[in-house]
């Protein structure tokens, strides 16, 4: 079996949600290639969905010291810290990531919610509005956002998991596009 074979197996049990198997088959694939920081990245995102979230940081830490300068290794790296209640550390990776790619709505949009987060409202404000300046780019990955009137103070009454929220919309496709759609409305929530 090659090397792409085998990647290409590790694939296709992610994508059919086999994470112990994939896992495995990354790991093989790392064993040949050592030096391959995507092998690190994707095998970390299968670790993060087995929930092994310490072992996803390592592999992570890995990809951004094999190719320090690929702002998206900073926004995969990012999101397990937040996961991992690391708030401060993943602001800074955010950051990171929209220095090396200042387009990138994703990341500013994650890094306002941190912001948020920690109650750094003013902050959070001027991040999600660079994060809807950025409006081309996420309409070129097909995601609309709508135009936003103006971002609320939180309201101390909303008793919601803020881990389990940023959880689910970006682990889910269309939950995350749902969330656009919602920042864009200016955090109105329409009724159907």
């Amino acid at each position: 079996m090659t090397i792409e074979d085998i990647i290409a197996q590790a694939k296709e049990s992610e994508a059919k949600e086999d994470y112990k198997e994939s896992f495995r088959l990354y790991s093989k694939a790392i064993d040949v290639l050592p030096n391959d920081p995507d092998l690190y990245s994707t095998r970390g995102v299968v670790l993060f969905h087995l929930n092994r979230k310490e072992e996803a940081l390592k592999d992570m830490d890995k990809a951004v010291d094999l190719e320090p300068n690929y702002s998206y290794r900073y926004s995969s790296r990012a999101y397990i810290k937040a996961s991992l209640g690391m708030t401060e550390d993943a602001i800074l990776d955010y950051k990171k990531c929209t220095e090396l790619d200042p387009e990138d709505a994703i990341a500013w949009n994650n890094l306002g919610l941190l912001e948020d987060q920690l109650g750094w409202n003013k902050k959070a404000k001027k991040t999600f509005k660079k994060a809807e300046s950025l409006e081309k780019v996420l309409k070129d990955k097909d995601i609309t956002l709508e135009k936003k009137r103006e971002i609320p103070e939180p309201k101390p009454e909303i008793a919601i998991s803020k881990n389990r929220i940023i959880k689910e919309v970006f682990t889910k496709k269309e939950t995350f596009k749902e969330f656009i759609k919602f920042v864009g409305s200016g955090f109105k929530i329409k009724n159907n």
